[in-house]
């Protein structure tokens, strides 16, 4: 209900209030005395031993502080206990808790619990389900907690600081059905015990210290529907009898030292898990799997969504037997050794979601049945071998989000369709060699486009500058021209312009100055010229954003020349003086010239002197002037300078 501030004590004077659930609020403060007014409460009150009736007590996901309060001690019918997710300020369980006998269900997660476990939890002889996870107990795991707790189903203590071994009297737990120890410190190998527990459902055991080969005998762990031992010290082969977890439904062995069966090139246990009809996710990244995916995984469950595998050395060709997998979400197999080709079956995968290949050595082209995959949002096949065209038909993809292409062979222009996906974010196609002009297009949810290290040339198209979630821009090395487009300073959240390595030409533009997020910015080996802003972001760049601008000015820390009045306030005049004037002034005096040598020409021959001697005066007395020349000797063409030229 998203109630808030403290409980008020007015709440003892409801005398007829038989239930009270203040679960899911904001409450904070501590728990009212007057509360224990309510004698004929029997659902749902926070504390206090005169609501004697009480049997479940349920005040978790609020704002409690101060202690648990030991009274709840002293209730002698209460059933399940529910206090989690509060903001109790003594980190210790009150001794009296043990007095409960009838206590089945105690939830004390993310309650701030310190020191080592409490002793008077094993006077619980009736408990059921306990839970603690996320707090800070440290020290060992009870050895006879099964003893104390023979009902126990539920044990849940993730998220703590327990170190030691696992108890390998936790196999007398005959009820247990949940057993959850994952993120402690739990050292040496699982207990062969654990794998006797006929009644276990879940077991937790990641992000422990654990090692050793994992057991090869489940036979007994017929009802196991979750199986997590990810980040361990684990080692060995995968047991092949894995297949024998016919309920398995989660599997999760990431991050151990784990191998496929030595003598054999194909990962067998894979072979062995089509036996677990109920499979949803195989989770085995970074193991050293050292092995080829077998032909046979088509043969997998049709409840199949997840294959992680990335970094596990697999090798060999993605099966053309994948594309079976129709409830496929998700396959990951990044930095691996796979080669080959993306094989056309994969048009089978009609519910991918996430298709990542990236860092192996794929070759050949991305296959038109890849535009099949209507649910397809991330596409990941950078650092692979893959040539040849992106195909047009990827803009039928309309949830796509995510394009990672680069390092890679592309080649030809960046289709059309691509520019249309209007649910784009990310877009790198950089280290390949695309070419052509950049169309025009829409993508205005993209935040990243890398288009770095191509060949693409033209003009950089205006229209970026309506993307107006664009954060990162990379056009660097490429062979665009013309200006930079007055447009980007409309990219309020840009925050990374690299437009290096290019030929473009122009000014910078000053509405740049307005984008007030922009961190880094990159325009060096470039032809640009005039006068780089100043304000802005510009007051936190330096030269390495401008080298190689020759013609540029500005601030002495930009590594430019200083603009003079001259160049600053003329510019405009002395381009036209060049382009149109110095012509026009050029070819008059080369008329003349031509006319008096022609006079010349017919004086001497009248006068009776050889004809050929003139030419070669001539061309001797009026050297050719360049126009380098002439620029320095005017000093660039300066105010005076012009003057005189004019006289």
């Amino acid at each position: 209900m998203a109630l808030q501030g403290t409980i008020s004590p007015h709440i003892g004077n409801l005398s007829f209030l038989v239930s009270l659930d203040l679960q899911n609020n904001s409450f904070f403060g501590p728990l009212p005395n007057e509360i224990s007014r309510l004698h004929r409460l029997r659902k749902h009150p926070p504390t206090l031993y005169h609501c004697q009736k009480l049997e479940v007590l349920v005040l978790e996901v609020n704002r409690l502080t101060g202690p648990i309060p030991r009274e709840l001690g002293f209730l002698p019918r209460l059933r399940r206990l529910y206090l989690g997710l509060n903001n109790f300020t003594v980190g210790t369980i009150p001794s009296s808790l043990g007095n409960i006998s009838t206590l089945e269900e105690l939830n004390l997660q993310e309650s701030s619990l310190t020191g080592s476990f409490s002793s008077a939890l094993l006077n619980l002889t009736s408990l059921e389900m306990i839970s603690l996870p996320k707090n800070s107990i440290s020290g060992s795991f009870p050895v006879d907690l099964c003893h104390y707790w023979p009902k126990i189903q539920h044990i849940s203590v993730s998220f703590n600081k327990f170190s030691g071994k696992i108890p390998s009297r936790i196999g007398q737990c005959s009820e247990l059905e949940i057993l959850s120890l994952s993120s402690n410190s739990f050292v040496g190998s699982i207990p062969e015990e654990v794998w006797s527990l006929q009644h276990l459902q879940i077991l937790y055991l990641g992000r422990n210290k654990l090692t050793g080969p994992i057991p090869s005998y489940f036979s007994n762990f017929t009802k196991l529907t979750q199986l997590d031992a990810y980040n361990n010290l684990l080692y060995g082969p995968i047991p092949m009898n894995l297949g024998s977890l016919k309920n398995l439904q989660f599997l999760n062995l990431a991050g151990n030292q784990l191998t496929g069966e030595p003598g054999f090139d194909e990962l067998r246990f894979l072979s062995s898990l089509f036996n677990s009809s109920s499979l949803e996710y195989i989770i085995l990244s970074e193991n050293p799997l050292n092995g080829i995916i077998p032909d046979s995984i088509g043969n997998f469950s049709q409840s199949l969504q997840v294959i992680y595998a990335p970094a596990c050395q697999i090798r060999g060709q993605i099966p053309k037997s994948i594309g079976s997998l129709r409830n496929l979400t998700f396959l990951h197999l990044a930095n691996n050794n796979l080669s080959g080709k993306i094989p056309s079956s994969i048009r089978g995968l009609e519910t991918l979601q996430r298709l990542y290949l990236p860092n192996n050595r794929i070759e050949g082209f991305v296959p038109n049945e890849l535009c099949h995959l209507k649910n397809l949002g991330e596409i990941l096949l950078s650092n692979n071998k893959i040539s040849g065209l992106i195909p047009n038909c990827i803009g039928n993809l309309r949830r796509l989000q995510i394009v990672l292409l680069d390092s890679n062979s592309f080649t030809s222009s960046i289709p059309m369709s691509l520019w249309n996906l209007e649910s784009l974010l990310v877009l790198n196609l950089s280290f390949n060699s695309f070419n052509g002009d950049l169309p025009q297009g829409k993508l205005n949810a993209v935040q990243v486009i890398d288009l770095s290290w191509n060949q693409i040339a033209g003009n950089i198209p205006s229209v970026i500058g309506a993307f107006q979630s664009l954060r990162s821009l990379n056009l660097s090395n490429n062979l665009f021209v013309g200006n930079v487009p007055k447009a980007f300073g409309d990219l309020k959240g840009l925050e990374d312009l690299d437009l290096s390595r290019n030929s473009l030409s122009g000014t910078i533009p000053k509405s740049l100055e307005t984008i007030k997020y922009l961190e880094h910015l990159n325009f060096s080996f470039n032809h640009l010229s005039g006068q780089t802003p100043s304000g802005g972001p510009f007051a936190n760049f330096t030269a390495q954003s401008f080298l190689e601008n020759g013609e540029l000015c500005g601030r002495p820390d930009f590594g430019v020349r200083n603009c003079t009045p001259q160049s600053t306030q003329n510019s405009k005049a002395a381009l036209h003086l060049f382009k149109y004037i110095l012509p026009a002034i050029a070819s008059t005096m080369i008329l003349a010239a031509l006319v008096y040598r022609l006079i010349k020409y017919h004086k001497k021959r009248n006068a009776g002197l050889p004809s050929s001697v003139e030419p070669t005066l001539s061309a001797i007395e009026h050297r050719m002037i360049s126009y380098q020349e002439l620029r320095r000797a005017t000093n660039d063409f300066c105010e005076s300078c012009k003057r005189e030229l004019f006289k």
